[in-house]
C-alpha cells in the first residue's frame, strides 16, 4: 500500500489529504473523478497492531457502512480493493464533536439538543438493521457536526452484530475507555444500553463543555472512577435545562438497568425533556458553533450534504472484490 496525495483508487478516487487517523485506520478526503464530488476514503494502516484482527473488523465495517441507510448515518457509498481493501463514505463537511469539546465550548441547550436528537435517532436505525447492530465506540470524535447544523453518526470500524456481543476481558475492550461503560471495563455481555452510555457521555461534555474525567488526573484514580465513582451529575452544571441534564444522567447509570431500555426510548425521554424545560432544537446554533470551529478551514463543494442514490456508486467494476466483502443485499 502506497497512499499518498494524487493517489487514484480503483480508477476512481483520487486522495487529496489526510483527514485523521485512528488505531486502525486512516481516513483520507479524495476526490470522486466521475463526479467531481468530494468524498471520505477509508483504509487500513499498514501498521495496524493486529493486522488479521483489523482486516475482519474492516470488512465487517464495508459490510454494515454499506446496507444502513438513514440521514443521520455517515453513508458508506462504495468499496473496492486497489493494493488493499478501501471504504468509500460520504464527505461532512464540518467537524466532530471532539473538537468542540477540546475548545471547551458549551453548546446551547438549543444547539445541544441537536445534536442529541439525530445521533438517537440514527442508532434507532443501527439497533433495529437486519442484523442488529451494536456501534461500540460512540464517542464524541465519531459524532459529525455539519455546518449546516446537523449531526451524523460515523466510524463502524467497532461495530458488531447484537446477536454476537462476545464478551471480552477487561483488558481486551475494544473503544475509547472514558466512553465505555462499566459493563464493558469488565468484559461482561453487553446490549444496546452501552451504546447509550457513549452517547451520553457524549453528550454530557458538550453540555458542560468540558471532559467527564478532565477532573480526575492520576491514571490509577481514573481507572477506578471508570468502574466504580458516581458520574459527576449534569443537572449540577449551570446554564443545563434540567430535565434534558437528568435524561443525560440516566445514560451514564453504572448499572445498565437503569439507563433508557432502548434508543427508542431516549428518543422519547428527550423529546419530553426538551418540552417541560421549554427548548427546540436549534441547528442555526449548532451550525454557528461549527462554522466558528471551522472558519480557518477551507470550504468543499458542495456545501450542503446531498443524499445520492447508491445506484451511482456501484463496485468498481474493473476492480476484482472478494465475495467475502460484497456488500448483502438488503431485505
Amino acid at each position: 500500500m502506497n497512499d499518498r496525495p494524487g493517489t487514484l483508487l480503483g480508477q476512481r478516487y483520487r486522495l487529496a489529504f489526510s483527514a485523521g487517523v485512528g488505531a486502525m485506520a486512516r481516513v483520507w478526503a479524495a476526490t470522486d473523478v466521475t463526479t467531481g464530488e468530494r468524498v471520505a476514503v477509508k483504509r487500513i494502516l499498514e501498521n495496524a497492531r493486529d493486522p488479521q484482527d483489523a482486516a475482519s473488523r474492516f470488512l465487517d465495517e464495508i459490510r454494515i457502512s454499506r446496507t444502513l441507510e438513514h440521514p443521520h448515518v455517515v453513508a458508506g457509498l462504495d468499496h473496492g480493493v486497489d493494493d488493499g481493501a478501501f471504504l468509500v463514505l460520504e464527505w461532512v463537511e464540518g467537524t466532530d464533536a471532539h473538537a468542540l469539546v477540546t475548545r471547551r465550548e458549551r453548546l446551547t441547550p438549543g444547539a445541544a439538543a441537536a445534536v442529541a436528537l439525530d445521533p438517537t435517532d440514527a442508532l434507532v436505525a443501527v439497533h433495529g438493521h437486519r442484523n442488529g447492530v451494536l456501534h461500540r465506540d460512540i464517542t464524541p470524535g465519531n459524532v459529525l457536526l455539519a455546518r449546516d447544523g446537523r449531526a451524523f453518526l460515523a466510524d463502524f470500524g467497532l461495530a458488531r452484530a447484537l446477536a454476537c456481543p462476545r464478551a471480552q476481558p477487561a483488558h481486551l475492550a475494544a473503544g475509547k475507555l472514558a466512553y465505555l461503560p462499566p459493563e464493558v471495563l469488565r468484559g461482561r455481555v453487553h446490549g444496546v444500553r452501552a451504546d447509550l452510555y457513549g452517547l451520553g457521555v457524549t453528550l454530557w461534555e458538550l453540555l458542560a463543555g468540558r471532559r467527564l474525567w478532565a477532573h480526575v488526573t492520576e491514571p490509577a484514580a481514573r481507572s477506578h472512577a471508570w468502574l466504580f465513582a458516581r458520574r459527576p451529575a449534569l443537572r449540577d452544571c449551570a446554564d443545563v435545562p434540567k430535565h434534558l441534564a437528568t435524561v443525560v444522567d440516566g445514560c451514564l447509570a453504572t448499572d445498565p438497568k437503569h439507563r433508557p431500555s432502548n434508543a427508542s426510548a431516549l428518543r422519547r425521554a428527550l423529546d419530553e425533556a426538551l418540552v417541560r424545560d421549554r427548548v427546540q432544537p436549534d441547528r442555526a446554533a449548532l451550525g454557528e458553533a461549527v462554522w466558528t470551529a471551522t472558519r480557518n478551514r477551507p470550504k468543499a463543494m458542495p456545501a450542503t450534504r446531498v443524499r445520492r442514490s447508491r445506484a451511482n456508486y456501484v463496485t468498481v467494476s474493473s476492480i476484482p472484490i472478494p465475495d467475502a466483502i460484497r456488500a448483502r443485499r438488503a431485505g
